[in-house]
């Protein structure tokens, strides 16, 4: 991807979760030693060049792990608030497009985003949200900057659901996407499963 290109992204982790079906802080789960949040945020920094941030969470750690945070300007109210702080910061920095992930996608995968980015091109106003099962996967997706205005008056609105809040916006959903690379570890089950399965760490084995 042409630098002048990458320059127009941002990419954002939303670390603010409570982990309640996991019951520790999963974005802090070691595997050979490294953070889950280690993976996600080396793939960002890979694909956005550097322009990242952890939202929300234990920024101390993050911070002494490396990283740059921002605090959830709406710390408890679910993901919206999260992917707001994050677009909030990155239009002032003059991006178009900011990807915002979840911290806990062990597969996640740099040929994948490089794909969203290059189908933004095509509609530059769009979401672009992955679609595994017919369930649309927000914790995975890439946001125009220019919607931000639309998700606050929603927020204001008392809306705190992603889906809810873009029904105003153009939306491009991305089909066929590897349930494997969207895979998020949600409770102690999801970890068993991708351990046992074989394929946790996985990177890509092309270059994008």
């Amino acid at each position: 991807m042409e630098e002048n290109f990458a320059a127009n992204f941002g990419g954002a982790i939303l670390a603010g979760g409570q982990s309640e079906r996991m019951g520790f802080n999963k974005a802090l789960l070691e595997i050979d030693g490294e953070p889950l949040i280690a993976k996600v945020a080396r793939v960002l920094n890979e694909v956005v060049v550097g322009n990242f941030q952890i939202v929300g969470g234990d920024s101390a750690t993050f911070t002494s792990l490396g990283y740059s945070c921002l605090s959830d300007e709406y710390p408890g109210e679910g993901p919206l608030g999260g992917i707001i702080t994050a677009l909030n910061y990155f239009k002032s920095q003059g991006k178009k497009h900011v990807l915002i992930v979840a911290c806990d996608l062990p597969n996640i995968s740099k040929n994948f985003i490089n794909e969203m980015f290059l189908k933004s091109i095509e509609e530059p106003e769009s979401i672009l949200v992955p679609v595994v099962e017919e369930h649309l996967q927000w914790m995975h997706a890439l946001w125009p900057t220019d919607v931000l205005p639309v998700l606050l008056k929603s927020f204001s609105s008392s809306n705190r659901a992603p889906w809810r809040a873009t029904e105003d916006l153009q939306i491009l959903k991305i089909e066929g996407a590897d349930p494997h690379v969207l895979f998020d570890i949600d409770e102690p089950d999801d970890l068993t499963r991708i351990l046992q399965s074989g394929a946790f760490w996985k990177e890509d084995s092309t270059e994008s």
